[in-house]
C-alpha cells in the first residue's frame, strides 16, 4: 500500500462519523437547538477541554521518549498552539462560560455526561499508552474536519453568532478551532503519511485514528445527553465493521 493510499484508507474511515452530520453539530447549523440548550452543552464542552493540557503533555512526553525528533516539532507546534499564554484555549473555552453568567466553580463542578466521561477517558488514556505518533493520529482527522473556513468550527461559529446572538469573544472557542484546526490536522496528517511506512505502523495509526473518532464522537454525543437527558449515541454513517476469527461454537 502506498502512503497516499493509507491517507485515503484513513478519510473514508473518518467519514464513516461525518463531524458536521453529528446532531449537537448539525442541530446549531440548522437552529434546532434552543439558546439555553446550547450553553447547557458548552459546560460539557468545558469539561472535555480542561483536559487538553494533559494528554497533549503525554504525546510531547511521548515524542521526546522516543527521540523522534522529527515528529517532536509537530508535536511541540502544534502543544505551542493550544497552550499560548496569555490565553490558551482553556481559557477561551471559559470566555463563554463567563458571558452566560457561569462561574469557573460551578462549571468544574458540573457532572459529566455518559459520553463525555467515555471521552476524556478514551482519549487521555489513548495518548499517555501510545506512541506520539499513536497520538497525533488519534487527533488529526477530527482536527481536520473541524478546521479551516469551510469546516464544522467555522460554521458553528456563524450561527452562535449570527442566529443565536451570542458575542464573538464567547463563541472564540469555534473562531480559534477553525484557524488553528486546519493546520494542526493537516501537519498531523502529514506527519502520518511520513512516518507509517511499515505495515505495523500503520495497523496502529489506523486503531488510534479509530479510537480518536469515536471517542470525540462520544464527547458530542455527551453534549446533546446533557441538554436532552436522554443515554443516546449517534450511530454515524456506516455499520460497525469488525474483523472477528472464524469460529464454532462447541
Amino acid at each position: 500500500m502506498s502512503n497516499e493510499s493509507f491517507i485515503e484508507e484513513l478519510w473514508s474511515i473518518a467519514h464513516e462519523l461525518p463531524m458536521v452530520e453529528h446532531p449537537w453539530f448539525k442541530g446549531i447549523i440548522e437552529h434546532r437547538w434552543t439558546r439555553e440548550q446550547i450553553i447547557v452543552g458548552e459546560m460539557q464542552h468545558y469539561l472535555r477541554v480542561r483536559t487538553n493540557p494533559i494528554f497533549f503533555g503525554y504525546i510531547l512526553v511521548n515524542a521526546v521518549n522516543e527521540k523522534n525528533h522529527a515528529l517532536m516539532d509537530v508535536v511541540m507546534e502544534n502543544f505551542m498552539e493550544e497552550m499560548a499564554q496569555p490565553v490558551s484555549h482553556v481559557d477561551v473555552m471559559r470566555q463563554f462560560l463567563e458571558e452566560v453568567g457561569i462561574t469557573r466553580e460551578q462549571a468544574d463542578n458540573v457532572e459529566p455526561a455518559p459520553g463525555t466521561m467515555a471521552a476524556i477517558e478514551m482519549i487521555i488514556g489513548g495518548c499517555q499508552r501510545r506512541s506520539a505518533l499513536e497520538g497525533i493520529a488519534l487527533l488529526s482527522f477530527v482536527e481536520a474536519m473541524h478546521g479551516g473556513a469551510q469546516g464544522v468550527a467555522a460554521k458553528v461559529y456563524r450561527e452562535l453568532t449570527g442566529h443565536y446572538q451570542f458575542s464573538p469573544r464567547a463563541a472564540a472557542t469555534y473562531h480559534l478551532h477553525a484557524e488553528q484546526d486546519e493546520g494542526h490536522g493537516d501537519r498531523q496528517i502529514e506527519a502520518l503519511r511520513e512516518f507509517a511506512t511499515t505495515d505495523e505502523l500503520r495497523d496502529k495509526v489506523r486503531r488510534a485514528v479509530k479510537l480518536g473518532l469515536n471517542a470525540f464522537n462520544l464527547e458530542w454525543d455527551g453534549h446533546v445527553q446533557a441538554m436532552t437527558g436522554k443515554r443516546e449515541y449517534w450511530g454515524g454513517r456506516a455499520a460497525v465493521k469488525l474483523q472477528t476469527p472464524q469460529f464454532k461454537i462447541k
